[in-house]
């Protein structure tokens, strides 16, 4: 009797369920706009297909990761039709969701990647910043960042650093896990972040940072800088207010700029 030939696997039915994480790297939950983020999902589901069978089960910390669950009878057609888009060979609605995904990316200098959970290979890239064409070159330089640690956590080598600075959050921060868990014991303190950054000048000449490697950072003891200009009051001059606040300024610097 001859040994049973084993099935192939190609021609095997599919038993289980698959997960995909769309993992967006400028924004976290906390910092992604609600109607935005209809946008994306709207998208997603026309480029994965099977509606009915697609579910979203999470939104992940960290940099966003919109995490769905695909049926069991549904992941071949799933995973063909994701191919078939890499290829730029999918059905007309797939192929125009995955442009219009990727302008909403270019348009919130995002990039983003899609993945099934079990290889965590990149299924679908989606360069979105990478092909913005902005008035002002983007600048990669070394720089500094001035503000207050809102948020520390993530997964991977890279810890997202989620920082407010001028009363605007800034999402694009990360550090090693070395770095990142020393800025955890200064948690809603003020700091100076150091590190190499990505850089847009708009066009009333401020910087803009887009992405921050922080590798080093300094606490910045806001008590002896009250106290220095409790000290300056004291002293008799012609001083006023607005030269109290332009010695804060020079002693600090702009809260976010390049080194140059």
């Amino acid at each position: 009797m001859s040994p049973e030939t084993p099935e192939r696997e190609e021609q095997r039915p599919t038993r289980e369920g698959a997960e995909y994480r769309f993992t967006i790297d400028a924004f976290t939950p906390r910092t992604l706009p609600m109607a935005r983020l209809a946008q994306y999902l709207a998208r997603l589901a026309d480029i994965l297909g099977e509606r009915n069978q697609v579910h979203l089960v999470g939104i992940e910390e960290g940099s966003t990761a919109l995490v769905h669950e695909v049926e069991p009878t549904a992941v071949r057609n799933v995973r063909s039709r994701l191919q078939a888009v890499g290829r730029g060979e999918a059905p007309r609605d797939a192929q125009e969701a995955y442009r219009s995904l990727d302008g909403y990316l270019c348009e919130d200098r995002a990039r983003a990647v899609l993945r099934e959970q079990d290889n965590g290979h990149g299924i679908l890239e989606f360069p979105g910043a990478d092909d913005a064409e902005d008035p002002y070159p983007l600048v990669r330089e070394r720089g500094r960042i001035f503000g207050v640690v809102i948020r520390v956590g993530g997964t991977g080598d890279r810890i997202p650093i989620l920082i407010e600075s001028d009363g605007e959050p800034l999402s694009g921060c990360h550090a090693s896990r070395d770095v990142a868990k020393m800025l955890a014991h200064h948690l809603f303190e003020p700091v100076r972040l150091m590190g190499k950054g990505s850089w847009l000048r708009d066009a009333e000449g401020r910087w803009n940072v887009q992405r921050f490697s922080i590798d080093a950072f300094e606490p910045i003891e806001s008590t002896k800088v009250s106290e220095a200009l409790s000290e300056l009051r004291a002293v008799a001059g012609d001083w006023t207010e607005e030269d109290y606040r332009d010695l804060e300024r020079i002693r600090e610097g702009p809260n976010v700029c390049p080194s140059r």
